[in-house]
């Protein structure tokens, strides 16, 4: 269980400008404390990934997305659908040689929250769905001096959509494929005045290319906000991920782990932003359990 709170305040100093002239921004970076800042005053290597390409990608799951445009950062993979967990699992992250498994020195956040398993301590891949990503920042290289020791090879930091238009807007998907395998994303947003609101629902399963290789998972995401006035804003989110996944094992030997999981986050957070100063108060909760069957019908429960 992971519980944190964290208040910062960031000087912003504005130069004086006619109100009639057009300024040209260069690129901005959203880093995971909430310091917004040119990229190119960064002292790191960070690519983006932005809204436009997700929506572009045939992918649901966002780490494979991730690796395709990130160079420098590797994903290993497995099968038909899904990443599993423990032994034998995919999912492993490295970003220039550094991470692997378990991927304990690239942190994982979703809006600024570290995201990790427990006592295993490293992240879930299979809960991070491109329907919910409104862009993804990638810092490649050392940040432990910002994040932490389990930022040694860089940061991932995934920030979630949220409804900027008026009104209502929803978006469907589905494919199938070989194998029997499926996959279904609803997502649809909702603004009026002050309020605005974004829920999405994900499906995955397959029979799988290897006799216990099969995978299945159901994602749920909600995320309200509520502007108090024109300098506050109040958001809260839950996301819930129920999956179950096979560990095949080697060829021609017997199959590995039956893991059933079941993971959850959930945050509040206070933003302001005035004339001088801008800062953030945020509460977040990991919390989940993990059921392994192994080979030998021993039934081992983590908790995170």
């Amino acid at each position: 269980m992971y519980i944190l709170f964290l208040l910062f305040l960031f000087p912003c100093s504005y130069s004086q400008q006619p109100l009639n002239d057009t300024i040209a921004l260069n690129e901005v970076v959203i880093t995971a404390s909430k310091n917004v800042v040119a990229r190119r005053n960064v002292p790191l290597t960070i690519s983006s990934i932005t809204a436009e390409q997700i929506d572009q990608s045939d992918e649901t799951a966002l780490l494979p997305l991730i690796s395709e445009r990130t160079p420098g950062l590797f994903v290993t993979e497995r099968g038909m659908l899904g990443f599993g967990v423990s032994t034998g699992a995919a999912g492993q992250i490295s970003i220039r040689g550094t991470g692997g498994s378990p991927t304990t020195q690239v942190m994982v956040m979703i809006d600024g929250h570290p995201q990790v398993m427990g006592i295993m301590g490293h992240h879930l891949p299979d809960a991070y769905v491109t329907s919910d990503a409104e862009k993804v920042e990638i810092i490649r290289g050392p940040a432990s001096i910002l994040y932490g020791s389990n930022a040694m090879g860089g940061v991932i930091n995934i920030i979630t959509r949220q409804q900027k238009e008026d009104g209502f807007n929803v978006n469907a998907r589905a494919a199938y494929g070989s194998f029997n395998t499926q996959k279904y994303a609803l997502s649809g947003g909702f603004r009026k005045n002050k309020l605005t609101l974004f829920a999405s629902v994900n499906h995955g399963s397959t029979d799988g290319h290897r006799d216990s290789s099969e995978f299945s998972i159901t994602n749920g995401y909600l995320k309200a906000g509520y502007g108090i006035n024109s300098h506050i804003n109040v958001t809260a989110d839950v996301n819930l991920a129920d999956y179950l996944t096979m560990d095949p094992g080697k060829v021609g030997s017997i199959a590995g782990a039956r893991m059933n999981i079941r993971r959850g986050v959930s945050s509040v957070s206070l933003d302001n932003a005035f004339n001088n100063t801008e800062g953030s108060a945020k509460f977040y909760y990991n919390f989940g359990d993990h059921d392994l069957l192994t080979a030998g019908n021993r039934t081992m429960k983590c908790t995170a």
